[in-house]
């Protein structure tokens, strides 16, 4: 993968910052008296980072230097204003430049440490992305409403070229899998991934910090606190309602012949919409429906579907109680009542009571998951394999986090490090084209067995190496590897 870095703008507002504090001490800048605007014109392209580029928090330091830059800068700025020659800088001791310097240096070291990095898509290697926009007609309690979905298409359609679908992931949507798209595309798939309006893109959207705080809150918290899970469980339930509309939208889309048959074809989702899809892997109706789907992949789902909330009933307390017994009993109670409901791991799992007749599941978690500590969330896709019926298998990038599967690793580089994969496992120097291998070479294996089980024309792409610390466990699959 070509990557390049992006420190043009970074670049340019620490040097406005910078170039005004070694005034005193170059003569040749004592006569520039529109050096006092370069802070201000700093703050400002600071300020348009976010909306450019997105929430950016490693930009967060450096907006703050500027905007106390600025504010320390008013008087010769409204000098400047007014024409007045001023030359209080000359006052500044090498001291406080030295101090300005040092602590203008710890903002700007964020900057370039975790600078996004951008995919160049390199020329001839890739076909060019197709764009659709469909319309869904639903019905609530509030009437009726319409859903509108901006389809991506990357790749030719072909009848002889395996099809994934790659359900975004809530933070980011279809933008932070759009590299992640382009590799499977060049690892000859074709890949249809999907955004609508209730989606997150990370940027030029309003309300966005609600918006991630809310998905963070439920990340975190969804195994544990009943009403977050029901907040996880609405997600898995709406991107269940996209997989099914676009199942059936896209013969008439995809296939130019008219026969409204696609090619053999793997479903693929992150966090809700992978939980759905494992969900739907077990339903005896959906694989009766979808029968040219080869299996499923869940990236990062934690299936909150799986999670109930605990009883709340008190203690019985003895007829022959005293009062002291009886008031501490009402006092629990209430106290029960007060504090948030919890929830626990005793609901349905994907595939129950359809043994071997369900589609096959690869579950890809992070790092995170294999580490003791931190393996609750991840409980019930362990409970899937170890207790469940269904053919799945459980795989991991030692040293992967739970975003390194998107293109966070490049885009947003901040997110991975504040987020890291198994302690002290050693990170993968190609997170996304690992994420990319192990979502090929799982579809290829399938492809694989439906050759032993009839003669198709179907071109198997071939198989990748994972560079990283591959953890596999899987039950039912004989033969599988990736």
């Amino acid at each position: 993968m070509t990557i390049i870095e992006i420190w043009v703008p970074e670049a340019i507002v620490v040097f406005f910052l910078a170039l005004p504090l070694f005034r005193p001490f170059v003569k040749i800048l004592w006569p520039m008296e529109g050096l006092v605007w370069l802070p201000l014109i700093a703050l400002g392209i600071a300020v348009g980072i976010f909306p450019a580029y997105g929430f950016r928090p490693e930009c967060l330091p450096i907006l703050v230097f500027a905007f106390v830059h600025n504010f320390a800068n008013l008087s010769p700025l409204i000098s400047s204003i007014v024409s007045r020659p001023d030359d209080s800088f000359r006052d500044r001791g090498p001291l406080l430049t030295v101090l300005v310097c040092i602590l203008l240096s710890a903002a700007a070291f964020p900057l370039f440490a975790f600078s996004s990095r951008a995919y160049q898509k390199p020329e001839g290697e890739t076909e060019p992305i197709k764009e659709i926009t469909i319309r869904n007609r639903m019905i609530n309690s509030t009437g009726i409403f319409y859903r509108n979905y901006s389809l991506r298409i990357y790749g030719p359609v072909q009848k002889n070229r395996p099809l994934i679908i790659l359900m975004p992931p809530e933070i980011g949507s279809a933008a932070s899998v759009d590299i992640v798209c382009t590799e499977l595309q060049k690892r000859n798939f074709t890949v249809v991934t999907y955004s609508h309006e209730d989606d997150n893109p990370l940027k030029k959207q309003p309300g966005f910090p609600v918006r991630l705080m809310r998905y963070w809150r439920i990340y975190r918290k969804a195994a544990d606190i009943a009403s977050v899970n029901e907040q996880g469980k609405a997600l898995e339930n709406q991107r269940r309602t996209d997989i099914e509309f676009l199942l059936s939208e896209l013969p008439a889309l995809l296939d130019d012949t008219g026969k409204g048959k696609l090619p053999p074809l793997l479903l693929a989702g992150y966090d809700a919409g992978g939980s759905a899809l494992a969900y739907l892997a077990g339903e005896r109706d959906f694989i009766s429906r979808a029968s040219n789907v080869l299996g499923v992949v869940a990236i990062e789902s934690r299936l909150w579907s799986s999670y109930l909330p605990e009883s709340r009933n008190p203690p019985d307390v003895p007829a022959h109680a005293g009062i002291i017994l009886r008031r501490w009993t009402g006092m629990v109670s209430r106290l029960a009542h007060v504090l948030p409901q919890r929830v626990n791991r005793s609901g349905p799992l994907p595939g129950a009571g359809i043994s071997l007749r369900g589609l096959p599941v690869l579950y890809l978690v992070s790092g995170r998951a294999l580490d003791s500590k931190k393996q609750k969330p991840y409980q019930a896709v362990f409970d899937s394999l170890r207790s469940g019926l269904g053919r799945v298998v459980i795989a991991a990038i030692q040293g992967a986090g739970p975003l390194d599967y998107q293109d966070f690793s490049f885009t947003y580089p901040l997110y991975s490090f504040l987020l890291p994969g198994l302690k002290d496992a050693q990170k993968s120097e190609d997170p996304i084209g690992d994420t990319v291998g192990i979502i090929g070479n799982f579809a290829s294996f399938l492809l694989e067995q439906a050759e032993d089980a009839e003669e198709t024309d179907i071109t198997i792409p071939p198989r990748y190496d994972i560079s990283g610390s591959l953890y596999v466990e899987s039950k039912g699959l004989p033969g599988f590897r990736l």
